[in-house]
């Protein structure tokens, strides 16, 4: 599965490096800025180009026409939208995913303007907020692909058996990997000495079959 990312800050790097874990990811990085791009260094499977993603030609050049997924996270509306376009209607690409950093600009992330997801911080969190769900049930974010990867959430219970263990010997199930615990309001980032407590909200990217497993792992009793 080969995902092109726009954008080398901190969202591109850490998408970047939570898809790289993945085996059977193919992961590529464009930015505008050389200097942002040098921070890659540490992911040697993800392939980095200094060029303009909304360029049609640099876009070409990196083989977006064999992208499952496009995704635009840039510091720029106006970038992110230009690519969505682009990606869409030059390309044919069946996701695109664009960040939204200016929440004012929510009503232009639209599917005519070849955006299928729309993501900003505060819509995330206002979306978490007002999703009417049981203790156990587990949100789906987001779907990638074709539908066969999904982001979720699921909060670690106080009945659950994985407080107080380190994530190296949870027993992850394969075609499942946490890319993000919200502990206390802050992002931890997830290592194999990390402890679960309960109230963790830990974000995963998990095979869409997969993702009652996640559930049975950290919610149930």
């Amino acid at each position: 599965m080969f995902i092109l990312i726009a954008g080398g800050g901190k969202v591109g790097f850490n998408l970047a490096y939570t898809l790289s874990q993945e085996d059977k990811k193919e992961v590529t990085v464009i930015d505008k800025n050389k200097n942002a791009l040098e921070k890659f260094k540490e992911l040697p499977t993800v392939k980095t180009v200094h060029g303009d993603g909304t360029d049609p030609r640099i876009l070409d050049y990196v083989g977006i026409t064999r992208a499952h997924a496009v995704v635009a996270v840039t510091g720029s509306d106006v970038d992110n939208l230009a690519l969505s376009m682009v990606a869409k209607r030059q390309f044919g690409i069946k996701r695109v995913i664009a960040r939204i950093n200016n929440v004012k600009n929510q009503w232009l992330y639209t599917r005519e303007r070849g955006v299928d997801y729309a993501i900003a911080g505060a819509l995330f969190i206002a979306r978490v907020i007002h999703e009417e769900v049981s203790l156990k049930d587990l949100i789906t974010l987001l779907k990638i692909g074709d539908g066969d990867v999904s982001l979720v959430e699921e909060e670690v219970l106080p009945v659950s058996r994985a407080i107080g263990k380190n994530i190296a010997n949870l027993n992850i199930p394969e075609g499942i990997v946490l890319t993000a615990i919200i502990r206390d309001g802050k992002i931890v980032l997830p290592r194999g000495e990390t402890v679960i407590s309960a109230g963790d909200k830990v974000l995963a990217l998990a095979e869409s079959q997969k993702t009652h497993l996640l559930e049975e792992l950290l919610g149930g009793s």
